[in-house]
């Protein structure tokens, strides 16, 4: 029925009446729903809030995380945050951004789905900083402001209106302002960027200095190298040398040795077959014995003064002798000590270069890892 109808008082039908009030019946309904929708979106959004707020200390104390999530519907977050935390130390390593991490990624994906979990941890919600406290606070005036709006009728909103073109014109000013911050971030930015490339050709510069000094000293333990092995070759060969003089040397007075001692034996033998002759000889001719006696007795001292002599000129031999074989002996010992330590050279250069091919193909792995990166990034 139109209004002109009502003031002529006309009368309307009792069906029509009927479906003007159910049409306005349903579209009362239909707001409401739709305001409860709204209220509901903003509601999640505040708990989405909150659990985004405190996920970061839950991630800083798994333990506490898992005593009080295993036996609950959201046990799955605990398998999530211990993934997380043994690959933290490799990420932090890295310096990977959080959204490059597809674990990071999952975890933050669960608990914004499971944004109710936050009931379980009143001593996390109830510790806030002030700047968290803050955002909570102006999530909820978004909320009660929502709230207030949708409830409100058109003159309230009119009202509304005049104090949202106040605000308006304060948010042009916010924005200029936040537009002069924007630019100085931008600024900030670029001056980060452009010390992070000095950074980096920097540690080129001082890779390339350093792979000059690991050459130069690699060639200058070569040389070394090379020189010890011609000194322990120039050694053993002299050692060698004079190893078969002495033994030829050794030989010989050995020869020596047992002819003089031949010799002198032999001489014993006809001194004392002349002997037992000048005794049978003797009682014939005793005047004759006197004066031949002195001769011999004489010639057997000079004899045995010259044996004596032979004899302390042995001994003497044999002293240096000794003393050359302790020196051969010495030589030996040095010798073997000398290979030894050769070995343990050898064994520490493979160590080395093992070593540094395994940095080398590291290195050139994370090379390749930020090339990657930087054009994932600029993409």
């Amino acid at each position: 029925m139109s209004m002109t109808e009502m003031m002529r008082g006309k009368a309307m039908p009792e069906d029509k009446k009927n479906d003007i009030l159910l049409a306005q019946h349903e579209f009362a309904n239909v707001r409401m729903v739709q305001i409860g929708c709204v209220l509901n979106v903003l509601t999640e959004a505040i708990e989405r809030v909150k659990i985004s707020l405190i996920l970061p200390k839950l991630l800083n104390h798994p333990k506490h995380l898992a005593m009080v999530l295993n036996g609950t519907k959201y046990e799955k977050a605990v398998h999530l945050v211990e993934s997380f935390v043994r690959r933290r130390e490799f990420i932090l390593r890295e310096k990977r951004p959080p959204l490059m991490d597809h674990g990071i990624i999952q975890i933050i994906d669960f608990f914004q789905r499971n944004s109710k979990m936050y009931h379980l941890f009143p001593s996390y919600c109830n510790h806030m900083s002030v700047d968290e406290k803050k955002l909570l606070i102006a999530f909820q005036m978004l909320y009660d402001l929502a709230k207030d709006r949708l409830y409100k009728t058109s003159t309230d909103a009119i009202s509304l209106e005049r104090q949202l073109h106040a605000a308006y014109k304060q948010n042009e000013m916010v924005k200029v302002q936040v537009e002069e911050l924007r630019k100085k971030i931008q600024d900030q930015k670029l001056a980060t960027a452009a010390r992070i490339d000095a950074n980096e050709a920097y540690l080129q510069d001082y890779e390339n200095i350093l792979m000059k000094k690991k050459r130069e000293k690699n060639e200058r333990i070569q040389k070394e190298i090379d020189r010890c092995t011609r000194l322990v070759k120039a050694t053993k060969k002299s050692s060698l040398e004079r190893q078969v003089d002495l033994e030829e040397k050794l030989e010989k007075t050995r020869k020596n040795y047992t002819t003089a001692t031949n010799t002198y034996l032999k001489q014993e033998k006809v001194f004392r077959e002349e002997k037992n002759k000048l005794i049978l000889q003797l009682q014939a001719i005793i005047k004759k014995y006197d004066h031949t006696i002195g001769e011999k007795m004489i010639e057997n001292m000079q004899l045995t003064d010259e044996h004596k002599q032979c004899k302390k000129a042995l001994d003497e031999y044999m002293v240096g002798f000794r003393k050359v074989e302790r020196v051969y002996k010495q030589i030996v010992v040095k010798r073997e000590e000398e290979e030894a330590r050769h070995r343990q050279h050898r064994v520490l250069i493979f160590a080395m270069n093992r070593a540094a091919r395994k940095i080398q193909k590291y290195w050139r792995k994370w090379k390749k890892h930020m090339r990657r990166k930087n054009k994932r990034s600029k993409k």
